[in-house]
C-alpha cells in the first residue's frame, strides 16, 4: 500500500514539474525587465528620492502632484537603461543648472529688456534754433566815456573757420549838461558823432576785430527833434529848452581847476582799438561763452576831444542763448585805463556791460531791445560821477543773403551822465 502511494506522489511531481518547466519555457520569450526595479538598482530612483527630501521642508509632506517630476526623472532614466540593454545608444542627460549659471542667465536677459526697453523710448526731438544777429553793437556815446576804451556790445558767437565781415558804422548822440556846484564848472552841449570802421575775421581758433573810428564833436541838428520828442511821449527835457537850439559848449572843471576844454567843432581819426574774442569750451547749437581781450591805441588827438592820449585795455565775458523765435545776450567788461593826457583828473578802472533780447519777426526782420552800462571814467566833482544808464531799441534787417542793415534810437535811463537821445546804423557784409 504504501509503494503505491509513493509510486504516484512521484508521479505526480513529475507531471508538475514538466508543467511548470513548460509555462517557464513560454514566458522567457515575452518577459522584459522591470523598469522599477532597474532603476531602483542602479541607484537612480534613490538619488532623485534624496533630492527631493533635501528640497522638502522638514515636517512637511510633499502633496502628490509634486511627485510627478521624480517619477518621469525615473521613467527617463529607466528608458536609457533599457535603451542600452536593447543596444541603442540613449540622449545625453543635461546635469542641472548651477545657481551660479542661473543668475549670470538671469542678468543676461535683464540686460536684453533694459535695451529693448531703451530701444522702445521716443526720441527727443533736438531743439529748435533760428537764425539771429546779436544786439546792437553800440557803445556809450557820453562825450567823456568817448575819450577811453570799451567794448562794444557783441554776441557770444565767433565766425566760422574761413569767414570774415566787414561794417559801417554810424552812432551819433545829443547831450546837454549844465552844472555850477562846489567848485566844478559843467558845460556841455553838443553832438557826438562817431563814423566806424569794423574789419572782423576768424583767425587762429577765434576772432581778431580792428576798429577805426572818425569822431566829430559838433552843433549838430538834433535839438528841435529832441524836444519835439520828449514833448509828444511826456518826457523830461531838463535844460534844453532854456537854451539855443544846436549850439556848441564842450568845457568840464572840477573842484581842483583841472580843465577839459575842446573850443570849437572838431573831426579826425580817433582812437583805433583791436579786439581778439574766444569760446570757451563746446559751444552748443543754442548757446555760446566767450572771452574778449581789447586794447585802445593812442592815434586821436587830445587836444581835439578824439582820444585820451593812453594805452587802455580790457577783458571781458560775452554769452548768448537762442531758441526758435528769441534770443538772449549779456556782456559783462572790466577796462584798465590809463591816466593818458588827463594832467590832475582822477581816471578811474570802469566795469561795462549790456544785456538785451532779439526777437525774430519775420523771415528777414528782427527786433532787438537792449540795456547799455557804464561806470564813470573821470571823477569831476559834478553830476557826471554817476554811471551811464541807457535804454536802446532797434531791429536788423537782411537785404540780402549775405548783406545786413541794422538800425535804432537810444534814449538815456539816468541824466547827465548818458547821452539825451542817440541814434544808430550799421551796413555789415558777409564774407
Amino acid at each position: 500500500m504504501i509503494t503505491r502511494l509513493t509510486c504516484a506522489f512521484a508521479l505526480a511531481l513529475v507531471l508538475a514539474l514538466a508543467f511548470a518547466a513548460c509555462v517557464l519555457a513560454a514566458d522567457d520569450d515575452d518577459a522584459a525587465p522591470d523598469l522599477t526595479v532597474i532603476a531602483f538598482i542602479t541607484g537612480q530612483q534613490a538619488q532623485s528620492q534624496e533630492a527631493k527630501e533635501e528640497d522638502k521642508p522638514a515636517e512637511e509632506t510633499a502633496p502628490a502632484e509634486e511627485a510627478q517630476p521624480a517619477d518621469e526623472e525615473d521613467t527617463q532614466a529607466a528608458d536609457a537603461q533599457a535603451d542600452e540593454a536593447a543596444g541603442e545608444p540613449a540622449e545625453e542627460v543635461q546635469p542641472p543648472a548651477t545657481p551660479e549659471q542661473d543668475v549670470a542667465a538671469g542678468l543676461e536677459l535683464l540686460k536684453t529688456v533694459e535695451a529693448q526697453a531703451q530701444a522702445e523710448q521716443p526720441v527727443k526731438p533736438e531743439k529748435k534754433v533760428g537764425e539771429f544777429f546779436g544786439p546792437l553793437q553800440t557803445r556809450t556815446m557820453h562825450p567823456l566815456h568817448q575819450y577811453l576804451f570799451n567794448f562794444p556790445a557783441d554776441r557770444a558767437r565767433t565766425l566760422k573757420k574761413g569767414h570774415s565781415e566787414f561794417a559801417v558804422h554810424l552812432q551819433g548822440a545829443s547831450n546837454i549838461v549844465k552844472e555850477t556846484s562846489g567848485g566844478a564848472i559843467v558845460d556841455l552841449d553838443l553832438e557826438s558823432w562817431t563814423y566806424q570802421f569794423e574789419l572782423r575775421k576768424s583767425a587762429w581758433g577765434g576772432e581778431i576785430t580792428a576798429i577805426v573810428p572818425l569822431r566829430d564833436n559838433t552843433h549838430g541838428f538834433m535839438d528841435n527833434l529832441i524836444d519835439g520828442w520828449h514833448t509828444f511821449f511826456g518826457l523830461f527835457s531838463g535844460d534844453r529848452p532854456n537854451y539855443p537850439a544846436n549850439d556848441y559848449h564842450y568845457f568840464v572843471r572840477d573842484p581842483l581847476g583841472n580843465t577839459l576844454n575842446v573850443p570849437s567843432d572838431q573831426f579826425g581819426f580817433g582812437d583805433i582799438s583791436l579786439v581778439w574774442k574766444h569760446e570757451i569750451g563746446d559751444s552748443a547749437a543754442d548757446h555760446a561763452l566767450s572771452y574778449r581781450v581789447g586794447v585802445k591805441l593812442p592815434t586821436g588827438d587830445f587836444d581835439k576831444g578824439l582820444g585820451s592820449g593812453g594805452v587802455d585795455a580790457g577783458v571781458g565775458l560775452a554769452y548768448e542763448t537762442l531758441g526758435e523765435r528769441w534770443a538772449g545776450y549779456a556782456n559783462l567788461n572790466y577796462i584798465f585805463t590809463s591816466q593818458g593826457d588827463f594832467g590832475g583828473f582822477q581816471v578811474n578802472d570802469i566795469i561795462t556791460g549790456s544785456l538785451a533780447a532779439e526777437y525774430r519777426l519775420r523771415h528777414t526782420w528782427w527786433l532787438t531791445g537792449q540795456v547799455d552800462y557804464a561806470q564813470y571814467p573821470l571823477t569831476t566833482g559834478s553830476n557826471l560821477d554817476k554811471d551811464s544808464l541807457e535804454l536802446l531799441f532797434g531791429f536788423h534787417k537782411l537785404l540780402e543773403k549775405e548783406l545786413l542793415f541794422s538800425g535804432g534810437f537810444t534814449e538815456d535811463i539816468s541824466l547827465e551822465s548818458s547821452p539825451d537821445f542817440g541814434i544808430i546804423a550799421e551796413l555789415r557784409w558777409r564774407f
